[in-house]
């Protein structure tokens, strides 16, 4: 069983918690792909990423995910018109979350965004994806003990289960189907270009 984990950013404004939570409900991995690591430099918070440019995410459904402070503070852009919804604080740009829609069972807490160490909380990473975008040759050591595919497969799995027990909702990300803040989309020629 996981604990209820305490939820924190930078400056301490907004803070919540996702519930305590059978093992294995969660997923945690790290992901390499270019468009969460334009996300984080977007947001001048490189110190999020690893020495490859990977992004430690733990990924839970919505209903575990509370804000008790702060939920004003919550703001999102996308990279795309029809892109991932990735949620930050405007007050400290501390990366709080990636939400696909509000139909999908899923989001991705990003670990700076946790209060304590991810691995005495939930372990280690269990895998790695897109290590093909990652900035260099990403040591097995730290890609975890399941593949790519095994990973998808596994998050797959994950996504139908939450689904039908319907822990797409409540969610402190949307309202009515909508995000909870509109969300801002990343102009040409922005970080997220450069990623």
């Amino acid at each position: 069983m996981v604990e209820g984990m305490k939820l924190e950013c930078r400056c301490g404004q907004v803070r919540g918690r996702i519930a305590a939570h059978p093992h294995w409900q969660g997923n945690r991995l790290t992901c390499y792909c270019k468009d969460c690591r334009a996300y984080l430099q977007h947001l001048e918070r490189a110190d999020c990423l690893n020495e490859f440019g990977g992004t430690d995410i733990y990924q839970v459904p919505p209903a575990h995910v509370t804000i008790s402070q702060g939920q004003a503070q919550l703001a999102c852009l996308q990279l795309t018109q029809r892109g991932v919804y990735r949620f930050y604080t405007q007050c400290c740009n501390t990366p709080v979350g990636n939400c696909f829609s509000a139909f999908w069972p899923m989001v991705g807490i990003v670990g700076s965004f946790v209060l304590g160490p991810l691995d005495e909380q939930v372990g280690p990473s269990e895998g790695s994806v897109y290590c093909r975008d990652a900035l260099g040759r990403v040591p097995d050591e730290l890609k975890g003990t399941r593949s790519h595919k095994a990973m998808v497969l596994r998050l797959i799995a994950k996504l139908l289960a939450w689904k039908l027990c319907g822990k797409n909702s409540p969610s402190v990300f949307f309202v009515n189907g909508e995000p909870c803040v509109v969300p801002q989309l990343l102009a040409p020629g922005s970080a997220a270009d450069k990623g």
